[in-house]
């Protein structure tokens, strides 16, 4: 099954402090030296995806420039959510008949293996969607992944919408994800808005168990997880990344 990537890099980073003359795009900061994105690009490159796509909102001349023009790009004009930002893809990716690994730009410690596994397990399963998962000792912040009485994946709820059980719930969305690309494309529009306004990219989770379609998931190392969200995510990330270098 031929595979793409989708790389969803178009924020601010607004929580990092303000140390230039403007708002500088989240995943241009520098991890071990090297634009944050980068690393997302190298974890789908060593997965044998060399077609990769990045959408590009805040700054996207700043980034494409960093960059380089070896990848594609495709405009987010208003931040509205993940899942706002995936579709925005929907024409580049017209005439793609595959799997599109879609990922965070800001998530840099994901690896090739696991890019792999998500893939090997999305095809074998013949699944709409299939997603990565950890088990955490400590889940708070995270969408819980609900299961039904079979153990297939039934939703996923996120913090603030879940539950006093469902946030006992330790196994969570790790946001990367297997999409049957015609598929997603095709539904998009059936995502709901959240209380913010938004669209979130797992509410095709829902979108795929309502009309019976196979949802799955693999496991991965918890510390893939970490995003980079402030300065001391930032410095965590680093630590893991020198760890595995060693």
């Amino acid at each position: 099954m031929p595979a793409a990537g989708l790389i969803l890099a178009a924020g601010k980073g607004a929580r990092f402090p303000s140390d230039t003359p403007a708002p500088f795009p989240k995943v241009l900061r520098g991890v071990l030296g090297r634009p944050m994105a980068l690393w997302a690009i190298d974890a789908l490159k060593g997965a044998s995806i060399d077609d990769i796509t990045l959408v590009v909102g805040y700054g996207a001349d700043e980034v494409k420039r960093a960059l380089g023009e070896q990848w594609d790009y495709v405009p987010q004009t208003e931040q509205k959510g993940s899942g706002h930002a995936a579709a925005c893809a929907r024409e580049r990716f017209s005439g793609f008949a595959g799997a599109l690994v879609v990922m965070c730009g800001d998530s840099p410690l994901f690896t090739s293996q696991t890019i792999r596994r998500l893939l090997k397990k999305h095809e074998s399963s013949n699944a709409a969607v299939t997603l990565v998962s950890a088990l955490l000792d400590d889940p708070t912040g995270y969408g819980r992944i609900i299961r039904d009485s079979e153990g297939g994946i039934a939703r996923i709820v996120e913090e603030k919408c879940a539950g006093p059980s469902e946030r006992e719930i330790r196994e969570v969305n790790g946001g990367a994800y297997a999409f049957d690309s015609a598929w997603l494309f095709a539904n998009t529009g059936k995502m709901a808005r959240n209380d913010a306004g938004e669209y979130n990219l797992t509410d095709m989770v829902r979108v795929a168990v309502e009309r019976g379609l196979a949802v799955s998931s693999v496991e991965c190392d918890p510390e893939e997880l970490l995003g980079v969200n402030n300065p001391e995510d930032l410095a965590a990330v680093e630590a893991i990344l020198r760890s595995r270098q060693v």
